[in-house]
């Protein structure tokens, strides 16, 4: 396969990065740095990494033109502030945009959409599946829900997946690295009554 990963120097995509070479791949990487870091990428024969934004239409389909990606996996996201509501827009939306439409032109055969259970909002069962109503509260949420739709309006094959407490190598922010923090430098935290699936990478 050659595989194009947005968002790949972070959490995520580095992993799969370095998934991807090990097994033989192509892979190619887009991501602006803004929540990630460049020495999570391997320097590796197989490996092409730009730097730049999927919010610029130009760039992103100079790098399908020239890298001529089979597969895509979208991990690009912006979510650092959440009163940023422009940013969330500019990249969840329309960023994710630029990547539906250069996929669409080079027929790719399967696009990857990493999506954030956030969409689901306050939970109304035990239970939380496909089958929940969405209800996005936050702009980054909201933004991400849009994203995702705007890809089932395409004839892409494509697989959105709502993912909840990822951790693994990488990971610096959220609930675990926070736990983990706190807990090492012997502050307190606390517990909720809630349950939650983890994503192991």
């Amino acid at each position: 396969m050659r595989l194009l990963i947005t968002g790949g120097a972070g959490f995520l995509g580095s992993n799969l990065v370095a998934h991807y070479l090990s097994n033989g791949h192509d892979v190619a990487v887009i991501d602006n740095y803004a929540t990630s870091k460049a020495y999570n990428l391997p320097i590796h024969k197989n490996l092409v990494s730009i730097e730049g934004s999927i919010t610029n239409k130009k760039v992103v389909d100079e790098l399908f033109d020239t890298f001529k990606p089979t597969h895509v996996i979208h991990s690009a996201a912006a979510y650092k502030d959440l009163e940023d509501w422009k940013e969330d827009i500019s990249t969840n939306i329309l960023g994710t945009i630029n990547v539906i439409r250069a996929s669409e032109k080079h027929n790719i055969k399967r696009f990857i959409n990493f999506q954030t259970a956030l969409v689901y909002g306050e939970p109304i069962s035990d239970l939380v599946n496909e089958e929940h109503p969405l209800q996005p509260f936050t702009s980054y949420s909201i933004s991400k829900t849009s994203g995702e739709q705007y890809l089932g309006l395409t004839n892409l094959p494509f697989v959105s997946l709502r993912m909840s407490t990822v951790y693994g190598p990488n990971h610096f922010n959220g609930p675990m690295p926070t736990f983990y923090k706190r807990v090492s430098e012997g502050k307190k935290c606390f517990c909720t009554d809630t349950r939650r699936d983890f994503v192991e990478l």
